[in-house]
């Protein structure tokens, strides 16, 4: 998520620096001109606390007149599953237009509160919700963006907030657009390439009623003139119309910026002039949320010019706390590991030939004290060691999970690294990652039916084999997913997947994944297996029992500390930003540090083996696959104690249940793909030094 070497550092340390190019290359930003409408979206209330996000306007607030609706091309299967719901609003700005004091209702105010509605308000504020704006693509924030001393930024503003048992809602809005002036040069360039993808169109069609003319036996001499001439008149208007006045500024949104506050107004008086947080506000009455209040929602919009530019107007959005301390701690974790990988690797090497070159000796001069055959004790096991496991379909359907997973992963990461995941683009990350897992079930298919015939030495009733890799870990995932959304279902929130959404991922399970996974399984039984090395005898070896230094369970706890002490940091900050709210961008260093991560468990899987097959103990196949796995043991646990640490404001059981069966996907999909990655580096490592015997 084999570069141990520094050389291969570079090409990651590359996707690192370009996990800051958020926009997909093809597109143009928005510019708009002086006096030009801009209308503000809205998305869903969101709280840490809980977990459970609501709909906009399920809370009492006013409504556009035109009604509300859905932006179009904001919907996605990512957004759909994370409840994301945007809609318009009734916030209406002009680009460069200063107003002050303007009624975001169209009737001049929401209206009494009903006993309902202040029960829902007042929920909602007790949950810390808050409000997320959108302004050209860009979420609001209550920080300055232009302060560099902000360690972290936060999207949205608070709903309200209580004082001394009393409710008051914040009603009136202070936005400061932070904007960059240009020249219209996006905008001219995008109106050339509409006109000339126009033109193409108008040519075909021109030349497809001219073809079918002159197969009707009609003259078309005149009709080919008359369309060249006009093409040729298209073409010049066309060219002359995508010049751009030079002279005329346009303006790109680069910061969208908001100071709430809660102001008691009556409906039927001017709107006075007040600047929240500027003027002694020690005057002002703020809005208590009782039955029976007129609530007066306003708004003032600011204009400022700014210096940033539009390919970095996310910087200041993607602030973390401790963001000087995240890098330092990655670049010591990546040192710390390529030594540890260094060492490991330089020690099964030597240790190894040594093994190789007594057990040489003990052939040739036919000799050697107890100390030589402890030392090849790993050699005595040879008539086993390729003898197959208990379970051997269970253990080949774990496997091509997990090269499923890791498969998916790693092309997920690949992308979000590149830039074209970013944060302006809300649900990609999720509709891609799910989209990567459904079409490389194939992988599974084949990975799973292949294993699986290694281990048999057949490929007899390989159907089963698939059909069982293709219903298990779906399976389990949608059995979980379900049991959550029917606990979330009766709360309302656009955290419940629709029906809709529901059975398209069920159909996707079953119509794409299912007959990828019986494709890869056909694939596989024809190729051909793999010889081993040394033959199994028929009579199965006694297994003495393990010394203290290869105890299973000691090497099980053992061999998870390394992996995830290489992972811990950026596991910290990854939970950080998906639990309390903040932007994460750094999936160059993800799949920096994954790749170490795989390194390093391949090592400590390999590592604990060869101690297990000179212990004369030859039933590895299972034990490399849940030593591999063992990290997500340790990831469960630091679940459990970022919980409690980091999230004490989880309010309900509810709140915290959903935390629990999202962290128990997590720590599933790193036990079946760890687990598969120190099963491949075990089984090869016991083919290569079994073989180098053969050769001996």
């Amino acid at each position: 998520m084999g570069r141990a070497l520094l050389s291969a550092l570079l090409p990651l340390a590359l996707l690192a620096s370009l996990a800051r190019a958020y926009y997909v290359p093809g597109t143009y930003p928005a510019e708009f001109k002086i006096g030009e409408a801009l209308q503000v979206h809205v998305s869903t209330l969101t709280s840490f606390d809980t977990e459970l996000p609501y709909e906009y306007y399920s809370m009492p607030c006013c409504k556009p007149k035109e009604g509300v609706h859905r932006i179009a091309n904001t919907a996605n299967p990512g957004t759909i599953l994370e409840g994301i719901r945007i809609e318009n609003s009734v916030y209406n700005f002009t680009m460069k237009v200063k107003q002050t004091g303007v009624l975001a209702c169209p009737g001049g105010s929401y209206g009494k509160l009903t006993a309902k509605d202040v029960k829902t308000l007042k929920r909602l504020i007790d949950g810390h919700y808050r409000v997320n704006l959108i302004l050209d693509n860009l979420p609001v924030t209550v920080y300055d963006l232009l302060d560099e001393k902000n360690e972290f930024l936060r999207p949205g503003f608070e709903l309200g907030f209580k004082r001394d048992g009393k409710y008051y809602i914040n009603n009136h809005l202070v936005f400061n657009v932070l904007v960059y002036m240009t020249h219209g040069e996006y905008k001219a360039a995008r109106d050339t390439y509409a006109k000339s993808v126009a033109l193409e169109s108008l040519d075909a069609r021109r030349h497809a009623h001219r073809h079918l003319l002159a197969s009707s036996g009609s003259s078309s001499s005149s009709s080919s003139s008359g369309s060249s001439s006009s093409t040729g008149s298209s073409s010049s208007t066309g060219a002359g119309s995508t010049t751009t006045d030079a002279d005329t500024p346009f303006y790109m949104v680069v910061g969208f910026e908001v100071s709430p506050c809660s102001i008691h107004r009556a409906s039927s008086r001017d709107i006075e002039d007040i600047v929240c947080g500027v003027d002694d506000n020690a005057h002002i009455t703020p809005q208590e949320i009782v039955e029976g209040a007129d609530i007066v929602y306003t708004y003032d919009v600011y204009w400022q010019d700014s210096k940033i530019k539009w390919a970095s107007r996310w910087d200041a959005y993607l602030r973390m706390p401790g963001g000087k301390v995240h890098w330092f701690s990655i670049v010591n974790s990546l040192l710390v590991v390529l030594v540890m990988a260094t060492i490991v690797g330089m020690i099964l090497v030597r240790t190894v030939r040594r093994d190789l070159q007594k057990y040489e000796s003990l052939v040739v001069e036919g000799g050697g004290g107890p100390d030589s055959r402890e030392e090849a004790g790993w050699k005595l096991v040879a008539g086993d060691v390729f003898r197959p496991p208990a379970n051997s379909a269970s253990l080949a359907v774990r496997v091509g999970t997990g090269v499923q997973i890791l498969a998916a992963s790693l092309v997920t990461l690949l992308l979000a690294a590149l830039g074209f995941l970013s944060p302006a683009a809300r649900g990609a990350l999720l509709t891609v990652g799910i989209l990567c897992f459904v079409c490389l079930a194939g992988l599974a298919g084949f990975s799973a039916v292949y294993v699986w015939g290694l281990m048999e030495r057949s490929f007899n009733n390989w159907q089963g084999v698939a059909a069982r890799v293709s219903l298990y870990y779906p399976g389990l995932n949608l059995l979980i997913f379900t049991v959550l959304n029917l606990a979330i279902v009766r709360t309302g929130t656009t955290g419940a997947v629709p029906l809709g959404m529901y059975f398209s991922l069920v159909l996707a399970w079953f119509l794409v994944s299912t007959p990828l996974t019986f494709l890869g399984g056909m694939l596989a039984i024809r190729m051909p297996l793999l010889d081993w090395p040394v033959k199994t005898n028929q009579i199965p070896r006694h297994v003495p029992p393990a010394p203290l230094a290869a105890n299973p369970t000691l090497l099980f706890l053992a061999a998870g500390v390394l992996p995830f002490g290489t992972m811990f940091i950026e596991l910290y900050f990854a939970m950080t930003s998906l639990w309390l709210g903040y932007f994460y961008y750094l999936f160059g260093f993800v799949l920096l540090i994954g790749a170490l991560t795989c390194i390093i468990n391949a090592e400590i899987s390999v590592l604990c083996t060869y101690v297990q097959l000179c212990a004369e103990d030859y039933h590895w196949w299972w034990r490399s696959f849940s030593r591999g796995a063992s990290v997500s043991l340790y990831i469960g646990l630091y679940a459990l104690g970022f919980m409690a640490s980091s999230l004490p404001t989880l309010s309900g059981a509810l709140p915290v249940f959903i935390y629990l069966c999202y962290m128990s996907l997590f720590v599933l999909a790193f036990y079946y793909a760890m687990g598969t990655l120190g099963f491949a580096a075990s089984l090869w490592f016991v083919y290569a030094i079994f073989k180098a015997v053969k050769a001996d």
